[in-house]
């Protein structure tokens, strides 16, 4: 094989891996996208109907169920890509690290914050305890990350704007969960133009 050959053959192959880097920034992309659409779709329901406690125990299991339903389609799509250069590989236990890691928020955010009332309302409470759920969660999740695949610097809007805006939320007397939602949905929204970003800039290497 001679020089030329050896050229061709490296600029194919960082082709296909800038094509696979892609991939994966457009399926975390994705991710935070199908969970923003699962809220924003939550918090339409709660404009057009009179929602109460047993809505939201048919609500987020549907919702949860349809989520991973298409992220988990959508994995298998990119592990089918990654096969080409075998450099997509699944931590069995980063997987169970992550789930614990959005165990443990839910049960801080949505159960141990509120009833300790840090608010100066009920619904501050509750907004502290949301900002918290999602904070420590996907924090959880970016560590994980960082510790068997790769620090994706594009998920930290997605925790950090929550997390800053926990002290706001507490001294808000009315709208507190509200603004809580628009400030999570902003740090999604962050995260997703972020990681199209990269993606476009591993595309054109």
């Amino acid at each position: 094989m001679g020089m030329e050959d050896v050229k061709e053959l490296k600029d194919v192959l960082e082709r296909i891996e800038g094509k696979l880097i892609a991939a994966g920034k457009m399926y975390g992309a994705m991710n935070f996208g199908a969970w923003l659409s699962v809220m924003l779709f939550y918090y339409v329901m709660l404009g057009l109907f009179e929602v109460n406690w047993r809505f939201n125990l048919i609500y987020w299991p549907v919702a949860f169920a349809v989520a991973m339903t298409f992220t988990g389609r959508v994995w298998k799509r990119f592990k089918r890509l990654g096969r080409v250069t075998g450099e997509v590989e699944a931590s069995r236990t980063g997987a169970i690290l992550v789930a614990l890691s959005w165990t443990a928020g839910i049960v801080l955010g949505w159960v141990i914050v509120p009833r300790i009332n840090l608010g100066v309302t009920s619904d501050a409470s509750l907004a502290v305890g949301f900002l918290t759920f999602i904070a420590l969660s996907i924090f959880g999740m970016w560590l994980v990350f960082a510790r068997y695949g790769e620090a994706e610097r594009e998920i930290v809007p997605a925790f950090l704007l929550p997390a800053l805006g926990i002290p706001l939320a507490r001294g808000m007397e009315s709208g507190a969960m509200v603004w809580a939602g628009f400030l999570v949905a902003l740090g999604f929204s962050v995260t997703i133009l972020w990681y199209l970003y990269s993606a476009f800039r591993a595309i054109e290497r």
